[in-house]
C-alpha cells in the first residue's frame, strides 16, 4: 500500500494518529548561587530562562513542562516561585527571572559548604511529593528523575 493510500476504515483522512503522551511531571530548578561564578552566569541563566519559557509558554498542545518551580542556594536557601503552571503563566515566570537577576552573590565561596543546596534539593523533592499525591494521583507516572549538577 502506498504511503498516500488509505486503509479500509481508516477515518484520519491519511493522518498519523496522534499518540497519547503520559503527563510530564513538574519540573523544579535548583540554582547554586555562590560565588565566584555566579556574578558570570546571572545574565546568562536568567536570559536563557526566559528564552525557554517563552517558546513553553507559546506552544500549542499538551506541555512539555506542566509546571515549574525555582529555588535559589547561597549562604540558604530560597523559594523564588512555588510550582506555577507554565501555560498561562509567562507574567509570573518573567517576574520571578527578574527577581533571579536581582540575587547579589553573597558570603564567600568556601569548598564542601553545600548545606544551602542540600536544603533546596529537599524542599524541592518535597514539594514534589506534595504536589504528586494530589495533583498526579488521577494520572500515575512511574517516571521521575532527579539531576544534580555542579560546575
Amino acid at each position: 500500500m502506498s504511503s498516500g493510500a488509505r486503509r479500509t476504515g481508516d477515518t484520519s483522512g491519511g493522518k498519523p494518529a496522534p499518540h497519547s503522551q503520559p503527563p510530564q511531571p513538574p519540573r523544579i530548578l535548583v540554582v547554586d548561587a555562590r560565588p565566584p561564578h555566579w556574578a558570570q552566569i546571572r545574565p546568562k541563566l536568567s536570559k536563557a530562562l526566559e528564552h525557554v519559557f517563552c517558546l513553553a509558554c507559546s506552544l500549542g498542545g499538551p506541555p512539555r513542562i506542566p509546571l515549574f518551580s525555582l529555588y535559589v542556594a547561597q549562604n540558604r536557601h530560597e523559594c523564588l516561585l512555588p510550582f506555577v503552571l507554565v501555560k498561562g503563566g509567562f507574567a509570573r515566570l518573567q517576574s520571578c527571572f527578574a527577581e533571579l537577576r536581582a540575587v547579589a552573590a553573597e558570603g564567600a565561596f568556601r569548598p564542601g559548604e553545600d548545606a544551602a543546596m542540600v536544603q533546596a534539593v529537599r524542599d524541592g523533592l518535597q514539594q514534589f511529593k506534595q504536589y504528586t499525591g494530589r495533583g498526579m494521583a488521577a494520572a500515575p507516572n512511574p517516571f521521575w528523575e532527579m539531576v544534580v549538577g555542579y560546575h
